[in-house]
C-alpha cells in the first residue's frame, strides 16, 4: 500500500469519525433542547389530567398522544428528558469527583493506601451495576437524590481505576520528576501537574457511562424506585405503557424512541471524543 493511498484512507476513517461525532452532538443538543425548552413552550401540562382524552390517538391536538388518564405524552416525554438528563450529570459528575480523587490518591500514594483504597473498590466492581444501583436505591428509599447517589456510588469504582492506572503511568514521566525537584508539594504535583494529564481518559469515560447512566435511572424508574408519581420519568411511562400496548401502543413508542436517541447519542458523542483523546486511533 502506498504513502498516498493510506492516507486517503486515513482522511476517509477521519471524516467517519467526524461525522459519528456531529451525529453524536445533533441528538444530544436535540435531547438538551427538548428538556429545557420543551415543558414551557408545549401547551400542556403534563400531569394535568383529562378524562374526556383518555388513551386519545396522536393528532393535531395531541401530537404524540395521551395516556391512561388523558395526560399529553410530548409534554410527559420532554419533560421526563429532565429527569435523565439531571441524573446522569448529577450522578456522573459525582462519581467522577470520587472516583477521580481515590484513583489519584492510589496511584501516586504508597502501597498500603494504594492497597486499601482499591481493595475497596474492587468490592464494589465486583457487583453487577444494575443489581449494586438495585439493591443501594431499596435500602435508602425511592426517590431521585437516591437514584442520584445508587447510580454514582457505582460508577465511583470505573472512574477510580481508571485514574489510577493513568497515574502510574504519569507519575514516572520527566515533568513529574521536574516539579518534585523543583520543590513543589505532594498536592500541587497531584492535582496541578498529573491531574490535568489524565483528564482526558477521564472525560471520555465519562460521556461514556453518561448513557449508561439514563439506562440505569430508567430500569429502577420502571421498577418504580426512582422518580415518583405523578411526575413523569421516561422508564415509568414504559412502566405505565404495560397494560395498554395493544390498545395504545404509542403510549412505550415515544418514551423507548427518546432513550434510544439520547443513549445513541452519548455513546457517538463518547466515541468522537475517544478519538480526540485517544493517539492511537488517530
Amino acid at each position: 500500500m502506498t504513502a498516498s493511498m493510506r492516507k486517503r484512507i486515513g482522511r476517509r476513517g477521519l471524516v467517519a469519525r467526524n461525522w459519528r461525532t456531529l451525529a453524536g452532538a445533533v441528538l444530544v443538543g436535540a435531547v438538551v433542547l427538548g428538556a429545557l425548552v420543551g415543558p414551557a413552550l408545549l401547551p400542556h401540562d403534563p400531569l394535568k389530567t383529562d378524562f374526556l382524552a383518555t388513551l386519545a390517538a396522536p393528532d393535531g391536538r395531541f401530537w404524540l398522544g395521551t395516556d391512561e388518564l388523558g395526560r399529553d405524552l410530548l409534554a410527559r416525554v420532554a419533560t421526563g428528558a429532565r429527569v435523565s438528563l439531571l441524573v446522569g450529570s448529577l450522578s456522573v459528575g459525582l462519581a467522577l469527583l470520587l472516583g477521580t480523587t481515590i484513583g489519584l490518591l492510589a496511584g501516586y500514594g504508597g502501597p498500603i493506601g494504594d492497597t486499601l483504597l482499591m481493595r475497596a473498590m474492587d468490592v464494589l466492581f465486583a457487583f453487577p451495576s444494575i443489581l449494586l444501583a438495585l439493591a443501594i436505591t431499596a435500602v435508602l428509599g425511592p426517590s431521585l437524590g437516591n437514584v442520584i447517589v445508587a447510580i454514582a456510588v457505582v460508577y465511583t469504582p470505573v472512574f477510580a481505576r481508571l485514574a489510577r492506572a493513568q497515574v502510574l503511568v504519569v507519575r514516572e514521566l520527566a515533568y513529574v520528576e521536574a516539579a518534585r525537584a523543583m520543590g513543589f508539594r505532594h498536592g500541587q504535583i497531584l492535582f496541578g501537574t498529573i491531574l490535568p494529564n489524565v483528564a482526558g481518559p477521564l472525560i471520555v469515560q465519562g460521556s461514556l457511562l453518561f448513557a449508561s447512566a439514563i439506562i440505569t435511572e430508567t430500569y429502577l424508574s420502571f421498577l418504580g424506585l426512582g422518580v415518583q408519581p405523578p411526575q413523569p420519568s421516561w422508564g415509568s411511562m414504559l412502566r405505565d405503557a404495560i397494560g395498554f400496548m395493544e390498545i395504545a401502543p404509542w403510549m412505550a413508542w415515544y418514551p423507548g424512541i427518546a432513550i434510544f436517541v439520547a443513549v445513541l447519542g452519548f455513546n457517538l458523542l463518547g466515541d468522537g471524543l475517544l478519538d480526540r483523546f485517544d493517539p492511537r486511533r488517530a
